[in-house]
């Protein structure tokens, strides 16, 4: 077996934690997962503080429906994005085996 040069695996290392870290540190969707997109509605918002304490940012509750069941999911959005209003639409994506498992794609102008 030949040998592995750290610096190679120090490499890897720290791109896999810049990946996790701008999603969050959370796993996004693996791509084996089958997914599919709906709309959602926005039914309410807060203000919420922004990272560190620092500013505010919008969390807002949505809701949206797969098959015959009704979804309400709360997300911190973050500071860059605009206000937005009760009764705005969201696209989101979804896991088919777990709909409460979603993402934000984008927000639908009106």
């Amino acid at each position: 077996m030949a040998k592995q040069n750290p610096w190679i695996i120090g490499i890897l290392g720290f791109g896999v934690f810049l990946y996790l870290a701008w999603n969050n540190f959370k796993t996004p969707f693996a791509p084996w997962t089958k997914t599919a997109e709906a709309k959602a509605v926005i039914t309410d918002k807060a203000l919420g503080y922004g990272p560190m304490g620092r500013g505010f940012t919008q969390i807002i509750t949505i809701s949206y429906q797969v098959d015959d069941s009704v979804y309400v999911q709360k997300k911190k959005l973050s500071q860059r994005i605009d206000k937005k209003e009760i009764g705005s639409e969201v696209l989101i994506e979804y896991t088919v085996k777990d709909p409460a498992n979603f993402e934000i794609k984008g927000f639908l102008k009106q």
